[in-house]
Formats: C-alpha cells, structure tokens, sequence
C-alpha cells in the first residue's frame, strides 16, 4: 500500500491497463496477419477476412469490459503487474483497477471497430476492382 494520491495511483492503473490490453490486441492481431497472409492470394477475401477478425476482436473486448468492472482484481494482469509499494488500498484496488481495465477495453475496442470498417470497405472496393 502507498501514500500516493488517489490520481497518481489511477494513472499508473491505466498504464499498466493500457499495456495489459495493448499486449492482448497484439496477439489477436497476430492472428489476423497470419489469416490474411494465407488469404493474400485472393485480395478481396483477405481484406474481408480480416476486417471480420478485427470486428470479432472489437466484439469481445466490448465483452470483457462490461464483466471488467466485477472481475476479481487480484486475478487481474494489471495487479500483477504493480509492485506491492504501488497497489491500491484493498477497499479502492477493485472499483479502480476494474475502471481503469473498462475504460482500456473500449479505447481498443473503438479502435478495431475502425479498423475492421476501414478493411471491410477495402474489402468491397477490391472486389469491385476484380470484377471490372
């Protein structure tokens, strides 16, 4: 437990959140790369498989963060991931760590939404292309 201020405390929560989800988008994204490498031969099925990857990551990131709130903390990433001098009072870890890992969930998950739109639209563009 520490003598920090209930702030300082937050945003060292949302940095270790931010890594912890970062670190997880990238495995999922790992997975899409190798779904659309064995797809590169047909453009427009690879842009399409792809963007629904993406969305399906959006999807369960949204999942995870409406249960983020009641999950236990100590079974957290994030809890792991602070040294003991840095953790929160137990009466304040659950509320802030469970806030700060929703607040993480939905910036990643606004942000595959965009990107599986933006490859869902390359997707049809390309098709449009191939049958020209």
């Amino acid at each position: 437990m520490t003598d920090w201020s209930e702030s300082e405390i937050a945003r060292r929560l949302d940095a270790r959140a931010e890594l912890s989800v970062a670190r997880a988008c990238a495995f999922a994204g790992l997975a899409t790369l190798c779904l659309m490498i064995g797809l590169s031969a047909e453009p427009a099925a690879c842009l399409r498989a792809g963007g629904y990857a993406i969305l399906l990551t959006a999807v369960l990131l949204l999942l995870k963060a409406q249960r983020a709130r009641s999950k236990p903390y100590r079974q957290t990433e994030v809890w792991l991931m602070l040294d003991p001098h840095e953790r929160p009072h137990e009466g304040a870890a659950q509320r802030m760590i469970g806030t700060a890992m929703r607040q993480q969930l939905h910036r990643f998950a606004a942000y595959h939404a965009i990107a599986a739109a933006a490859l869902l639209v390359l997707s049809l563009l390309a098709e449009l292309v191939t049958r020209a």
